[in-house]
């Protein structure tokens, strides 16, 4: 998941939304065609995330992004090895995105998404799978829709910065303490505390990055609870190399 292309995709989503929107049947009401063309605007400047009615649902409590590092998690677990993002050679994807609201609410349906939003969801969460199991899990406790929920997930993974070893595909060796100093260096208003990150041993008692946890309160970054931590002082950056 680059960041950079992850941005791009996430303005040309918003982009082919509004143009969606201005190509819609002219027969509608003024008083529509006025609320279609501020809500445009608004996902033009990144100012609205979500459906207002949802919106005013949604709770601003504690958020948690989780993103896993897929060469890792493709070599440690051999039933992973026909997922979609092992076979492509993802580097990094998202797993879900914990609203806070609880989780295992309850079977729901499927989650929907226009086939614009599924094309920028698959860049991140490739897996129909991984997508289904972060929806029931999570997303059905919230208030919103699928495509709400996924919004959320594309904004927070688009607007987060990274450490360029995690894209390289090389694999490193790097001290817990300069990882952290890069995300809170790269990410204004990032802590420490923002940030869980969690390990597995490898073959040689290896310490191996498995996942990255970024805790939100509300939109800004917040502090991060029930934290795992595991890593130790020094750990393996797995580029699939």
């Amino acid at each position: 998941m680059s960041n950079q292309a992850l941005m791009c995709a996430v303005l040309k989503l918003q982009r082919l939304e509004q143009l969606s929107r201005r190509s819609s049947d002219k027969k509608q009401t003024i008083k529509r065609n006025t609320m279609f063309s501020m809500v445009g605007f608004l996902l033009m400047q990144g100012a609205l995330l979500i459906p207002a009615q949802a919106a005013s649902m949604a709770k601003t409590g504690q958020r948690v992004l989780m993103i896993e590092m897929t060469p890792a998690l493709c070599n440690l677990q051999p039933s992973r090895a026909r997922m979609r993002q092992c076979l492509e050679g993802y580097s990094l994807t998202v797993s879900g995105l914990d609203l806070g609201y609880g989780e295992r609410c309850g079977r729901g349906s499927e989650p929907r998404l226009t086939p614009l939003q599924l094309k920028i969801v698959n860049r991140i969460m490739p897996d129909i799978t991984v997508r289904s199991q972060a929806w029931q899990r999570y997303g059905v406790c919230s208030p919103l829709s699928a495509s709400s929920y996924f919004r959320q997930i594309i904004n927070h993974a688009g607007q987060l910065k990274l450490p360029n070893e995690l894209n390289t595909g090389n694999s490193y060796t790097v001290s817990k303490s300069s990882f952290v100093r890069q995300m809170t260096r790269l990410n204004s208003g990032m802590t420490s505390s923002s940030i869980d990150l969690i390990c597995q041993d490898g073959s040689r008692r290896q310490s191996i990055l498995t996942d990255i946890h970024v805790c939100y309160e509300g939109n800004d970054f917040g502090s991060c609870t029930n934290v795992v931590d595991n890593c130790g002082k020094n750990f393996i950056i797995s580029g699939g190399k």
